[in-house]
Order: structure tokens, then C-alpha cells, then sequence
């Protein structure tokens, strides 16, 4: 049973715990970030994609077909996003059964990370400059964040080298 007045201040309140734990050291901004993204993800229809009647987690490489052939430049930075948040969320909430499976969760972390080393780089209107450095960091240590997930959701097998 989660006792917070709202879930966004419960969030927060775990990844800042979780990060201290891990002696992970990022900005606020980024926590923020990784705080909403949870709580946006707390609901199930923002994670699995509803296809042929059946509610289904997309493939990564899908999501960035979509991003390929977007249609705008705007398009293709929020299938980039969506790629990112989603490959820092399954990582961070499959890790240990990614993690029997080395590939999967490099494969994870790849995608994730140059995903938002995309949008870091960029990032040229304002209201993505004010992003830019959140998706940076979240490029530069995806693993360590991928780990910081795992910690905050209580999965087994979060890597605890990191």
C-alpha cells in the first residue's frame, strides 16, 4: 500500500532514496524527470500499445521505424522520447529477466540512450533546449538509470556494479 497524497510525491520521494542509495549522483531536473516518468507509467495504457484486440509491449525497433519515417521533425522527436522512456522503464522493470539475457538488456540500453543523445544533440527551439541536458544525462549513464529504475520498482537483479 503506497501512503503518499499523490503518487508523483511518492515517486519522487523513491527515486530520490533510490539514487542516494546507489550513490548516483544527477541533477534534480533529471530525477524530476525520471519521478514523472514513473507516474505517467503507472498506468498501464501508457506502457503497452492496445493491437489486434490485445494489449501488447511494443518492440523497441518498431518505435524507431516510426521515428524514421516521421513525417516531421517534431514527430520524430516524440517517437524518439517514447523510445527512450520506454527502453529506461522495461529495462529498469524487466532487469533481472533482461539481465539472465545479456543481450537484451545491452539492447535496452542502446536504444534508450542514443535515442536521447538524439534529442541532446538536437535540441535547438527553446522548449527543447530546456530538455536537453536531462536527455544527455539520461544518454550518458542510461545503465546507471536503467539501474536506478530497477531499484525504485524492487526488481531482483538490478546490477548493483553500476
Amino acid at each position: 500500500v503506497i501512503h503518499a497524497p499523490q503518487l508523483s510525491a511518492y515517486f519522487h520521494h523513491e527515486v530520490q532514496g533510490a539514487a542516494e542509495r546507489r550513490h548516483l549522483r544527477a541533477d534534480e531536473a533529471t530525477l524530476h524527470y525520471l519521478s514523472l516518468l514513473l507516474c505517467q507509467y503507472a498506468r498501464s495504457e501508457r506502457v503497452f500499445d492496445f493491437d489486434d484486440r490485445h494489449l501488447q509491449l511494443r518492440p523497441l525497433a518498431l518505435i524507431y521505424g516510426d521515428a524514421l519515417g516521421a513525417g516531421s521533425r517534431r514527430e520524430r522527436r516524440l517517437w524518439l522520447q517514447r523510445l527512450g522512456d520506454l527502453a529506461l522503464f522495461v529495462g529498469g522493470l524487466f532487469a533481472g529477466r533482461l539481465g539472465r539475457r545479456f543481450q537484451d538488456i545491452e539492447y535496452c540500453v542502446a536504444m534508450g540512450g542514443n535515442a536521447y543523445g538524439y534529442l541532446q544533440q538536437t535540441a535547438t527551439r527553446p522548449q527543447e533546449q530546456a530538455q536537453a541536458a536531462v536527455f544527455g544525462e539520461l544518454s550518458g549513464g542510461f545503465a546507471q538509470f536503467v539501474d536506478l529504475v530497477a531499484t525504485v520498482t524492487g526488481r531482483p537483479g538490478a546490477r548493483q556494479d553500476a
